[in-house]
């Protein structure tokens, strides 16, 4: 199987073969990010974000998951990509498969993130995607981690 993995000081790489995933996310788990209309998915570190020391925040994999149509937000620890087919779910099949080849789209919008947050704008969008992204990056160094809230209930 294919898969890519953007580390958290945002550098791609492409791999073959099965996903270790607690290597890959840690031990604590795997969370799908969708991406809505693509026959990709992404992968994260379900609570990345509550252990900063271990999943440090990955700037370059919230922007080109954002990009991709995932929801705006801080992710934590590398971002993995995998092929994704909800289309086999009524047949029983397992919707997680190889990334499609060639991975050339998660390539391309890669580098234009690394080119937006240089300051530049890529050549074949325009200069708001630019700064949105900037943007985004901004949202994803800045928000605060998420708290866990401990509710008390009294039994009658």
């Amino acid at each position: 199987m294919r898969y890519a993995v953007i580390a958290p000081d945002g550098e791609l790489t492409h791999h073959d073969g099965e996903p270790d995933w607690d290597t890959l996310l840690g031990p604590k788990g795997k969370a799908r990010v969708h991406l809505p209309g693509l026959a990709v998915t992404g992968w994260v570190n379900d609570v990345g974000l509550l252990y900063p020391e271990r999943y440090p925040r990955n700037i370059t994999g919230s922007c080109v998951l954002a990009a991709f149509g995932a929801p705006i937000q801080p992710y934590a620890g590398p971002v993995v990509f995998t092929g994704w087919n909800p289309d086999n779910t009524p047949l029983g099949l397992l919707e997680l498969c190889s990334l499609p080849q060639p991975v050339t789209v998660l390539d391309t919008v890669h580098g234009d993130v690394l080119k937006a947050l240089a300051g530049q704008t890529p050549r074949e969008l325009s200069p708001s995607w630019a700064e949105q992204m900037r943007e985004i990056a901004e949202h994803a160094r800045t928000a605060p981690s998420p708290g866990i809230t401990v509710r008390t209930v009294r039994l009658p």
